[in-house]
């Protein structure tokens, strides 16, 4: 009987699978990572190949996000992890050309998270005529969902929906607010919107100063909120940071302004990291909303059973915690929940 070479990948894949288990239990007091050449699988055992095609140093949510896919699938689990981050945060190019040519070098399976979500549809084409399955981890793309197998992410919309409904309980007469967005263009940017915006919909006194890209980054957003503030004469009660490292951008401007950042301007953010908890526990920041990025077992399971050839669900929702309190704050601090 003849058997494709994708195929063959297949069968070897799902022998493997039996030692996977086992692998990710003696790493999981932490791995060194991909590029470890001390990972070892052991003599004469078939490494399944990965691609990864990453965004790459971009923050403190991504740096996590990445090192947790790069512990998860370590040699010892069983896998050759080839990671290939993006020129810069927004390079699609790097991308594409990286994504090309792990179709050309047959590897087993390719993780894709995406710097824009337009773009993709024909990359994917290749690597489904090539029958190389694709898994999306937390970044959407505007192509047919048959050209991909699932999604792994928390859930935006409903992430930044808590952001919303805590504004609406914390301002039940309305407010002023802004909103400092992410890298345009982006499937997260239009998600966090849209999860907001339906939490605050029908809700009286609720005026948008304004909205504006700040690109991630906190000098930016610092930046962006004292022109916002200079030109609404110090009249914004409430701003949505779509990231930490923007929130605190912002908190950093509203302080420089003379006002009291949780006090005179309440500021809520999304990601969790560190940096934001040690800020809501300070009162510069008011409500931290977690976007959990520690799935890197839940993409491992993903690419097992798509390999072994079981049903995947098209859609994994990684679940995240909210903070509300300088005590929540630090309580989730004091057991190691920042990255």
């Amino acid at each position: 009987m003849h058997i494709s070479k994708r195929g063959f990948r297949g069968l070897v894949t799902i022998v493997a699978a039996g030692t996977l288990v086992a692998g990710l239990s003696a790493c999981s007091g932490g791995s060194t990572g991909a590029g470890s050449s001390g990972d070892s699988a052991g003599p004469g055992t078939e490494l399944t190949t990965v691609g990864f095609v990453a965004v790459g140093p971009e923050g403190g949510w991504r740096n996590a996000n990445e090192q947790a896919i790069k512990d998860a699938f370590s040699k010892d689990a069983g896998f050759d992890l080839k990671y290939a981050p993006a020129a810069s945060p927004s390079d699609q190019k790097s991308q594409l050309d990286a994504f090309s040519t792990f179709v050309n070098d047959e590897v087993d399976v390719i993780l894709l998270t995406a710097t824009e979500a337009s773009g993709w549809e024909d990359e994917l084409k290749k690597a489904k005529e090539a029958e190389i399955p694709v898994i999306l981890l937390d970044r959407g793309v505007d192509a047919p969902s048959d050209l991909y197998v699932t999604r792994i992410a928390p859930d935006n919309t409903q992430v930044a929906k808590s952001v919303g409904e805590w504004a609406a309980t914390t301002f039940p007469s309305g407010a002023n607010y802004f909103v400092l967005e992410g890298v345009p263009g982006l499937s997260v940017v239009n998600e966090r919107n849209e999860g907001f915006d339906a939490a605050i919909a029908g809700k009286s006194g609720w005026n948008k100063v304004g909205a504006q890209t700040a690109n991630w980054k906190t000098d930016e957003g610092k930046s962006v909120i004292e022109t916002a503030l200079k030109a609404s004469n110090n009249g914004i009660q409430f701003i949505f940071a779509q990231n930490d490292e923007m929130g605190i951008g912002a908190a950093q401007a509203v302080a420089a302004a003379g006002l009291k950042p949780g006090t005179d301007v309440k500021i809520a953010t999304i990601d969790g990291t560190k940096g934001a908890l040690e800020a809501l526990a300070k009162g510069d920041l008011s409500f931290v909303a977690q976007y959990n990025p520690f799935f890197g077992t839940d993409a491992v399971d993903a690419v097992t059973k798509t390999l072994a050839g079981e049903k995947v669900d098209s859609t994994i929702i990684v679940k995240s915690a909210t903070f509300d309190s300088a005590e929540a704050a630090q309580k989730a601090l004091d057991e190691g929940k920042g990255f």
